[in-house]
């Protein structure tokens, strides 16, 4: 696949800052990044967020390294529907060039609750040129493709995140990624076992995750329900790597080229 088509997400390597994180994937030949300008305060330790006072730095950075930013993280949406705790997050993303962010949905009633939801925050996005996406995963309101699809569709408005991880942890396949290619624009790939212990799956999804290639997950066949030119991405933290001394450009490296292998 092209250069130009693949993203680095900052998940991959939380141990390094935004800056240090767009030169990586500049001399890993991507052309984006996926990274932080909105965090539930009670993580901020855990995750580098750009942040308004960080603008000029950062665009000089991507100047630089010739690589976009595709993707914002992470805006997670409920019922109460404040979305003024995004705006800042989202002026920031702006100032910076990204075209995308990513929402998760929690603590809705239903469906139809959800699709009102994710459609004013696609509203909101939009005022400053931002497309929104939605991601499903186990840890939300919306678990699966087939659900997310529904809510997008409803909505009116934005794209469907894929994250492979979710999609085989929620009863997903290649035959459901065909079937909703038309909402996905940006897809995140790692890989793992076919089956996991569920008391491990948060530390899989935010941790450890295998390199593309890696694992049991079929890679292969979810790459060719998308459409060409959608955005790949390698989403693959390596907590058992860095702990064991890996460099983050190494783990970054290893990640990439497992999806050039597909």
């Amino acid at each position: 696949m092209e250069n130009r088509l693949l993203s680095l997400h900052h998940l991959t390597a939380l141990d390094v800052t935004p800056v240090e994180w767009i030169a990586i994937a500049g001399r890993l030949g991507c052309g984006y990044v996926t990274l932080f300008s909105h965090v539930p305060e009670q993580a901020r330790h855990i995750y580098p967020m750009v942040k308004a006072d960080d603008v000029a730095s950062v665009r000089d950075a991507l100047a630089r390294a010739n690589v976009a930013v595709c993707n914002l993280e992470v805006f997670p949406l409920d019922q109460d529907g404040d979305l003024d705790r995004f705006a800042d997050g989202l002026r920031t993303g702006a100032a910076i060039g990204a075209t995308r962010a990513t929402a998760h949905l929690h603590a809705i009633a239903d469906e139809a609750q959800g699709m009102a939801c994710f459609a004013a925050f696609c509203a909101m996005a939009a005022d400053h040129g931002i497309v929104a996406g939605l991601e499903f995963n186990g840890f939300s309101a919306v678990r699966d493709i087939e659900s997310a699809a529904r809510i997008v569709r409803g909505a009116q408005s934005g794209t469907l995140v894929l994250d492979v991880l979710h999609l085989m942890r929620n009863d997903g396949n290649a035959a459901a990624v065909a079937r909703h290619a038309d909402l996905i624009t940006y897809a995140q790939l790692c890989d793992g076992p076919l089956d996991i212990a569920p008391d491990a799956a948060w530390h899989e999804a935010v941790r450890e995750r295998g390199l593309p290639g890696a694992g049991a997950f079929p890679l292969g066949a979810i790459k060719a329900a998308l459409h060409p030119d959608t955005i790949i991405e390698a989403e693959v933290p390596q907590t058992a790597a860095r702990k064991a001394g890996v460099p983050a450009e190494e783990r970054a490296r290893n990640a990439i080229a497992g999806i050039l292998r597909l």
